[in-house]
């Protein structure tokens, strides 16, 4: 679990968007790959004024395996958050080797004090270890408050036996819309130069509400998801994959499915129509969505380093 330079400064641009507050949970200690200095920096050209940090408030990693090495040189996430405005950060843990305030199994639901607790959730890298993925949700869900904020950043391809799953967009963004959760985000990042988390990110902007996106890449991709807790929020509705259900309910109503918006999705619904299976397996590996370029229906958003 940790949070690289690009996922920092994500981050700083979510927290632009919405600043943080209150008390915030990480799923697990999460390593930060930078240093205080560089992310004062990334704040900064984010346009994130840093907040002040308490006195007591170390800047120094609280990664007890990194000290000696390279890395002690490093920050926090208590000091990372808290730079981002948090006012309190505890870290959940199924263990307390990593000085975790928290311990629990995430396959089991928490205790009910630590319901509607939580302003703030961060899974930098935990959900894709958790057996029980809908208990884990659940759990999630309820220990925000409502107004609070969930922030995913996880496995989405290439990822492979790094832990039980790796997640497609749909899988979160259905789970969340199943859930009556609010201002959804769904980001799809493409991992450069990987190597000990020294990383850029190519990050796309997915529309959960259209046809999923079949993509593809000889790098890693990696899903980010933000949503928002409501007063009508839920945790524990069962979705259906969201494109298979408008389907059946355009079936039902004796209706044709529409074609996507946009003159790229209508084509792409053309031609699956037209063509015979082999040739649509062909440009689907080749040709459709091509290693490191855009995916028809995905907003490009840049590079993250």
């Amino acid at each position: 679990m940790g949070l690289s330079r690009p996922a920092l400064r994500f981050l700083a641009r979510t927290a632009r968007r919405k600043p943080f507050q209150g008390t915030w949970l990480t799923l697990g200690r999460q390593c930060v790959y930078a240093t205080f200095t560089d992310f004062i920096q990334v704040c900064r050209e984010e346009g994130v004024r840093p907040a002040e940090l308490p006195s007591g408030c170390s800047v120094s990693t609280n990664i007890s395996s990194w000290q000696g090495t390279p890395h002690q040189r490093n920050t926090s996430d208590v000091a990372a958050l808290r730079t981002l405005g948090a006012a309190e950060v505890l870290a959940l843990d199924y263990a307390d080797f990593e000085g975790a305030e928290l311990v629990h199994d995430l396959n089991l639901p928490v205790p009910p004090a630590w319901q509607e607790r939580f302003d703030g959730i961060l899974d930098g890298g935990t959900l894709e270890h958790v057996f029980d993925v809908p208990a884990a949700l659940a759990n999630v869900v309820r220990m925000l408050r409502v107004g609070g904020r969930v922030i995913h950043i996880s496995p989405c391809n290439n990822f492979a036996n790094h832990g039980f799953y790796q997640f497609s967009p749909t899988f979160l963004a259905d789970y969340y819309q199943a859930n009556a959760l609010a201002d959804l985000q769904v980001f799809v990042a493409e991992e450069t130069m990987a190597y000990d988390q020294v990383s850029s990110w190519e990050l796309f902007e997915i529309d959960p509400r259209r046809q999923p996106l079949l993509m593809t890449s000889r790098r890693r991709l990696l899903l980010v998801v933000v949503a928002e807790k409501t007063a009508g929020s839920t945790a524990d509705r069962t979705p259906i994959q969201s494109y298979y259900r408008r389907l059946f309910e355009t079936s039902a109503a004796g209706q044709q499915e529409p074609p996507p918006d946009g003159f790229w999705g209508r084509l792409q619904f053309r031609l699956k129509r037209m063509l015979p299976t082999p040739i649509k397996t062909w440009l689907r590996r080749c040709l459709l969505v091509p290693p490191h370029r855009k995916p028809w229906g995905a907003k490009r958003l840049g590079r993250l380093r």
